[in-house]
């Protein structure tokens, strides 16, 4: 059965511009066209238009999702047994959270008494685990979120990294950073100021401040991160997470995509890092020892 643009926007909750538009871009093309011009839909392209939406909740952009369909190894089927397990995991942190708010409101009203514990059900983070159970690494080292923006309503996040850098110099445009040395000794420069720290110190960064930083303990590192507000680091970080191959992430895209990734994450790209030379050829950026 085909199906016009305007029934599929009405059983998908999808805007007819907002078909045009994914028609346009080629990340769902109708089934075919009829002789007025019209667009017709049929169950294949029904399915991947619910997979867009599935992906757009876990929060992918459109570029990822474009990417992920056009893969020749795409599977529906896994697809969704995947997207299955994932807002399984989501379904359970919520009903913890609702039980610890019914919990809380019944503690209030002092209909039941509630152990001061019982507050924190479906915030606690174990040591060497991260809020989602994401185990991002960049460039090979661990950052686990700690707090996720979804926690704050988006006022801050936390990380707990382990490494040697903070990748290259940059600024950001709209959150202040908040750095606690775990373990480590590190070197940070923070607009025209400089710092070395250890353990148990830390150091404020205020938002569209340049900064750079690296361990320089000849191990890596363990620091605390915190942003305020949260902005898209997390969505960051999980982007970069993607680039954990044999290759580094600015050996892969250009320097502009690079450039454009930070701002799109509401950052600007500054500089090479604390420890290393860059230059830039043939468009993308060489490191050198």
């Amino acid at each position: 059965m085909a199906y016009t643009v305007k029934q599929v926007a009405a059983m998908s909750g999808v805007s007819v511009r907002t078909l045009h538009f994914y028609d346009e871009t080629g990340l769902l093309k109708p089934a075919y066209y009829g002789a007025n011009g019209y667009r017709f839909y049929e169950e294949p392209q029904l399915l991947t238009l619910q997979q867009i939406l599935f992906y757009r909740e876990l929060g992918f952009e459109l570029k990822q999702i474009e990417r992920i369909l056009g893969r020749a190894d795409f599977e529906k089927v896994a697809a969704l047994q995947s997207h299955r397990k994932v807002l399984q995991k989501n379904l359970a942190r919520t009903r913890t959270l609702i039980e610890t708010i019914d919990k809380t409101i019944k503690h209030l009203k002092g209909t039941k008494k509630m152990k001061s514990e019982e507050m924190f059900l479906g915030f606690s983070v174990a040591a060497g685990k991260d809020r989602f159970g994401e185990h991002i690494k960049l460039g090979g080292e661990p950052n686990d979120c700690k707090v996720s923006a979804q926690d704050t309503d988006g006022a801050m996040c936390v990380f707990e990294f382990t490494g040697g850098s903070c990748g290259p110099r940059h600024l950001h445009y709209d959150q202040d950073e908040w750095i606690y040395v775990i373990d480590g000794e590190f070197q940070f420069e923070v607009g025209d100021k400089r710092y070395r720290v250890g353990t148990g110190e830390s150091v404020f960064i205020p938002r569209k401040v340049p900064h750079v930083w690296a361990c320089v303990s000849g191990k890596p590192g363990k620091i605390i991160n915190v942003y305020q507000p949260a902005g898209k680091m997390e969505e960051f970080f999980r982007e970069l997470g993607k680039y954990n191959g044999k290759l580094y992430v600015h050996e892969i895209l250009s320097f502009d995509e690079f450039y454009r990734l930070f701002h799109d994450h509401g950052m600007d790209l500054l500089g090479p890092p604390l420890v290393g030379e860059w230059k830039v050829e043939d468009g993308r950026i060489i490191q050198i020892a």
